[in-house]
């Protein structure tokens, strides 16, 4: 009986793997690249959708992004773009390397962007790379400035009588330590790193904007704006939603007619077998940790902390 169920379980997961692989066979990836097309809406020529959610990516979920920024560019059948932003921001290099790859892009096709519920500070950064950028009115976004995470443990490790000894060679090797408060003279040296970051913010708004720089810095206090206030402001264009953006990404285009399309991520075998959930919910725990770790360690991040410090 046991030998007639094993022949029966390998059977079928002999079954599943051919059926899982036929389909990727007969499944048609992009002829530019291997993001696969999924269709939202709407007949004609490609209207591509990107989208940045939550927190500005990092590691290999940026990669991710800009490898569909990259198959975007490449594939001619990609008529325009359109770019939705539901995010508070992130660290300033990813940031900033999403905005030159966004350009781009959108030196090559007509890009416009979508602003979501919230998208500000580094999620309007990336933003101005567009053409044109569409906003609702009750929306959260500018934020434009730069914020550093300094996170202080030595106290809490005295107190479980964790003691840690620190050698060094240079005077400054270890500034921004988490066991110590900065000097007046680390602070400076920190200050003028979040000062660099500032001004580069500044640059891409008055670039992407086409506003003088003294307009931007009035602007560019921190402060968040409403989309009503925004577009007020010069720093949106026009009111709208995604579909509006849509519609004017294919007028840009010079589309009567067009189909709004996604790129989805091919499944593997398993993912296709077993889904992308992870297993008895092992890879989630560790995910939850790596993205713990980093919280200790100094950082500047282009980030609107209403939308979510952490």
């Amino acid at each position: 009986m046991n030998r007639k169920r094993w022949l029966a379980l390998a059977l079928f997961l002999a079954v599943a793997l051919l059926v899982v692989g036929l389909g990727r066979l007969t499944a048609r990836p992009s002829a530019q690249g291997p993001w696969r097309e999924t269709a939202l809406y709407g007949q004609g020529e490609k209207v591509l959708l990107l989208e940045l959610l939550g927190e500005i990516p990092s590691g290999k979920a940026l990669e991710r992004f800009l490898s569909q920024v990259r198959q975007a560019r490449e594939d001619e059948g990609v008529r325009a773009v359109v770019l939705y932003v539901e995010s508070p921001g992130g660290g300033v290099t990813e940031t900033e390397a999403l905005h030159r790859a966004l350009l781009a892009l959108a030196q090559e096709k007509p890009l416009v962007a979508s602003l979501g519920r919230v998208a500000a500070s580094g999620g309007y950064y990336v933003a101005t790379t567009a053409r044109e950028i569409l906003v609702p009115p009750t929306a959260v976004t500018g934020s434009i400035g730069v914020v550093g995470y300094l996170p202080q443990v030595g106290e809490l490790l005295a107190k479980v009588g964790v003691r840690v000894e620190v050698l060094k060679e240079g005077r400054l090797k270890d500034m921004a330590s988490p066991l110590r408060p900065l000097t007046p003279e680390e602070r400076e040296v920190v200050q003028g790193l979040l000062r660099e970051a500032y001004e580069l913010f500044v640059q891409r708004v008055a670039e992407g904007r086409g506003m003088p720089r003294e307009k931007v810095l009035a602007l560019a206090d921190g402060r968040i704006y409403s989309g009503k206030q925004a577009v007020a402001l010069g720093l949106a264009d026009r009111e709208g939603y995604l579909e509006d953006a849509a519609q004017r990404a294919a007028e840009l285009a010079g589309l009567k007619t067009y189909r709004l399309v996604r790129y989805t991520k091919p499944k593997g075998l398993l993912e296709g077998l077993l889904g992308e959930e992870p297993l008895l919910g092992l890879a989630s725990g560790t995910d939850t940790l790596l993205q713990t770790l980093p919280q200790a360690r100094f950082r500047l991040e282009y980030r609107y902390l209403g939308g979510g410090l952490w």
